[in-house]
């Protein structure tokens, strides 16, 4: 059965969905036989154009299949909307901006936390790993990705607010676990843009300071959470122009040895 992963956090703007394509490269690498599955559970479809996919050419997308949970609405099962992507083995159930609409279906349903679980739980046996893109709010989309998922990579950026944000997912996932008795198996920090202090020669340890992401790292350290970090790099944005993972550019870069870390710990049995 795949691991599935979900990529969320309630604050926006930390790198979920770069974060979420370049673990899905990564993982590829790990295992060349891995057969890796994104969901863009994301109205605004960024890991969609991440991988390369016009949302405008697509048949089907994630809005089609939950459309399908709901017998007056003529929607399509999940095998008819994932597709293929420029790199072997990750495959993509896109997204587009109808999905937005489909959260006021979501209400009306009896369990519309267990939507996606159900949704994805026929084509489990067949992937590896079912990596979820997550939007950072608080709704149905997130509440239905934590419930599918068996765990959480959470990014967070190098901003004063990224620690009370950290803090509140953890509560948020405490109540969906009392709600629905689903457990997220293991939680992994991902400090993403990640700059160092850079001490001058003449400087003596007194006198330099560290820098907000080193600030932000102790703060993650306190709390027991296993932390990775991800360097600023412009070849992120090179690779979102390309439409592909940064692993399938340039392999021997150093933001890559920095998700492989990541992708090598998430293959790890929990």
């Amino acid at each position: 059965m795949a691991k599935t992963i979900a990529f969320a956090n309630l604050k926006g703007g930390t790198g979920k969905t770069t974060i979420c394509i370049n673990i899905a490269g990564c993982l590829t690498l790990i295992n060349r036989t891995s057969r890796v599955l994104v969901v863009d559970f994301d109205p605004q479809a960024n890991a969609t154009s991440g991988l390369g996919i016009d949302e405008n050419s697509l048949e089907n997308s994630i809005y089609d299949v939950v459309l399908n949970q709901f017998q007056e609405y003529q929607g399509v099962p999940i095998t008819q909307a994932i597709v293929e992507t420029q790199i072997e083995n990750i495959h993509l159930v896109p997204s587009e901006l109808n999905l937005a609409a489909a959260s006021i279906l979501m209400q009306q349903c009896k369990d519309k936390v267990g939507i996606l679980n159900r949704i994805l739980t026929p084509i489990k046996s067949y992937y590896d790993y079912i990596l979820i893109d997550v939007p950072s709010d608080t709704g149905l989309f997130m509440l239905n990705s934590l419930r599918a998922t068996d765990e959480a990579v959470i990014p967070i950026d190098s901003s004063v607010f990224s620690i009370e944000a950290l803090e509140k997912f953890q509560i948020y996932c405490q109540d969906i676990q009392e709600m629905t008795g689903h457990k997220i198996n293991r939680f992994t920090v991902v400090l993403n843009r990640y700059i160092k202090s850079r001490t001058g020669a003449s400087q003596s340890k007194k006198s330099s300071k560290n820098s907000i992401s080193e600030e932000i790292e102790e703060g993650v350290k306190r709390m027991s959470y296993p932390l990775f970090k991800i360097p600023e790099s412009l070849l992120v944005y090179r690779s979102q122009q390309e439409g592909m993972p940064i692993s399938h550019i340039s392999s021997t870069n150093q933001i890559v040895k920095n998700y492989m870390e990541i992708a090598n710990y998430l293959s790890e049995v929990n």
